[in-house]
This record gives C-alpha cells, structure tokens and sequence, in this order.
C-alpha cells in the first residue's frame, strides 16, 4: 500500500490524507515486528488491519471506480442505443407492438441517457480526491431498470393466425347432408293387385 501512494494511488489522495495513512501504516509495521504484536491474537490483528482499512479502502474505492466507469457507462451506452434503434426502427417484427408501447420504450430510454450525461459531466468537473459524484454500481442499475423495462416490450411474440376451418368430408359411399334438409325416406313399394285367378 506504501508504495502505491507514489504511483497508482496518487492521483486520488491528497497530501494531508497521504501522510496521515502512512503514519499509521508505520505505526502497524512496528507494533507487527514488536514482542506486543509477535504475541497478539487473531483479533488483535484484525483490529488493526480494520483501522488502516478505514483510511486507505476510500482510496482504493476512487481508483477502482475511474478505472471501471469507462467501461460501465459504455455498456450503459450500448442498451441505450439498441433499444432507441429497436423501438424507432419501423421493422415489420415490430408492428405487432402498440406505438404507446414502443413510446414509452423511446421516453424510458431518453430519460437513462439524459441521467448519464448528466452524471458524467457532474463526474468530471470533480477531483479524483473527491467520492464519485456516480459510482459504476449507480449506472450497473440503471442499466438493469432500462433492460428490464424495454425488454418485454421489444420481444413481444407476434399473435398466432386463427386456424382456418375446414369441411370435413363425409365417409367414402355415403353421400353428403345438407345443412337443415331432412333426408327423404325412399318410396313404399305400391301393394300388388289381387289375382284374378278362378278358384273354382
């Protein structure tokens, strides 16, 4: 950690805040290498790894974070400038989707970007001595309210077609019935006449 002072940390800390770290981190070393330290306990030494955590973690936090925003903001950037070109681009795979649906995607997505913009310009108007104006973790969230939102809209599935109906044909022999006819019953065969025949 001393030695990072110098050269990766040293943007990111003032003098003062330098110097008090590493008293105390000298401090540390001699009480380690002392007969107290040799014969201190597991929670001794916790006790006094957590006191310098407390003023060198703030220090570390402000490197990591100008380290990571770049990379951040570009995903951020990036889902930004697909759902805008999704929900304005006119594609016949979104024609499905109701056009209130399709603004509220261009409002949500209008809105994210004009929060960026605005906490970056905040950001860098700021010393890297400072906290961040907007931590990588406040634009990983927003990140996640825009896909959440827009998501489900944009992959909306298309509805299915209604299934044509088709007559179904009648058995093979058998000829087809007419809707509301009743069938005529075949003709009764006419009585035969009485035989003339003599009987006597």
């Amino acid at each position: 950690m001393r030695s990072k002072l110098d050269d990766r940390y040293a943007p990111y800390v003032v003098a003062q805040e330098k110097e008090q770290l590493l008293v105390l981190l000298t401090q540390a070393e001699e009480w380690l290498y002392s007969e107290e330290g040799e014969d201190a306990t597991k929670s001794a030494y916790t006790e006094k790894l957590d006191s310098l955590k407390i003023h060198g973690d703030p220090i570390v936090f402000r490197w990591q974070e100008y380290q990571e925003l770049p990379r951040t903001a570009a995903l951020l950037r990036d889902a930004i400038n697909q759902y805008m070109s999704q929900a304005t681009s006119g594609e016949e795979r979104y024609s499905h989707i109701e056009p209130e649906k399709l603004e509220s995607v261009v409002e949500k997505v209008a809105t994210t970007q004009k929060w960026l913009e605005d906490q970056l310009a905040r950001q860098a108007e700021k010393p890297k001595t400072q906290p961040p104006v907007v931590t990588t973790e406040d634009i990983k969230k927003r990140r996640e309210e825009l896909v959440y939102f827009a998501t489900p809209i944009l992959t909306k599935p298309k509805p299915k077609p209604a299934p044509e109906t088709t007559a179904t044909p009648p058995p093979k022999g058998e000829a087809p019935k007419q809707d509301g006819a009743t069938p005529t019953p075949p003709p009764e065969a006419a009585p035969s006449e009485p035989s003339n025949m003599d009987v006597d």
